[in-house]
């Protein structure tokens, strides 16, 4: 089960000039014990849109595709990172421009929790168009901000993505970072993705089925073109077994789960 790294009591009104402030602390996992988690003995709250897309979803692609891939990551996640740096170019040329799939992004923080929040609140506030513009910025420069981070300068890389979601100055930055509805977004796909038993990121979820074969462009590329041309929305059976070792959780940029 996914463990929030979401409290409001870090993210409220004045976050990014918390962003600023202590860079060793931003660099170190929440402890368990900052971590909100709901009492056992509430009733559970039923979500919709688990394992389809919602009306609030990032999308990118043609409406008319017939595949529909959502997929749950991280701006903090080290794998993420990898993944949109070396797999993602070829995933959108050749399936997302092709009109083949639609992709979704469920942005879910992890540690470092305030740089996650921050970033994905960021590009929240982006015009629609620009929202992918945002995370696939942070997505290839994770390693810049995080030395940011740790050497003090980390505002600086914020500014830059604020200047492109269209956040000129800091006033505008902290309204953004303080809306309710974009805090009250992130947990609704916090709560998605413990409803989907989302293990780890990033995860892939197509045709509403956990895929757990190798996630490189050189097998998710071909094996949604066959389901494309063979006209099959759900995965093969093939592509419901796992093929590589789970993701490691010990480096502070992935999930971390309830035992």
């Amino acid at each position: 089960m996914y463990k929030s790294f979401i409290t409001t009591s870090i993210f409220a009104t004045g976050l990014f000039a918390l962003a600023a402030g202590n860079a060793a602390a931003q660099s170190t996992p929440i402890p368990e014990d900052a971590i909100e988690t709901a009492p056992e003995t509430l009733p559970t709250e039923k979500v919709d849109f688990v394992f389809n897309e919602a009306p609030d979803d990032h999308v990118i692609g043609s409406d008319d595709a017939p595949i529909t891939m959502i997929t749950y990551a991280s701006v903090t996640c080290g794998h993420c990172g990898k993944w949109f740096q070396e797999e993602w170019p070829s995933i959108k040329r050749e399936l997302i421009e092709t009109g083949k799939m639609r992709f979704v992004l469920r942005p879910l923080p992890t540690p470092p929790a305030m740089l996650s929040v921050t970033g994905f609140l960021m590009a929240e506030c982006a015009p629609k168009e620009d929202y992918f513009s945002s995370i696939e910025y942070q997505m290839n420069n994770q390693e810049t901000i995080f030395e940011a981070a740790q050497n003090g300068t980390v505002q600086e890389e914020y500014s830059k993505v604020a200047a492109m979601v269209g956040l000129k100055n800091d006033e505008e930055i902290n309204a953004c970072l303080s809306q309710s509805e974009n805090m009250d977004h992130l947990r609704l796909n916090e709560k998605r993705a413990n409803e989907a038993k989302v293990k780890g990121v990033p995860a892939f979820y197509v045709g509403g089925q956990a895929y757990k074969g190798k996630q490189t462009s050189a097998v998710l590329v071909p094996l949604i073109e066959s389901m494309y041309e063979s006209g099959q929305s759900n995965l093969p059976e093939s592509a419901l077994q796992a093929e590589e070792a789970p993701h490691e959780h010990g480096e502070g940029h992935d999930h971390e789960h309830d035992g």
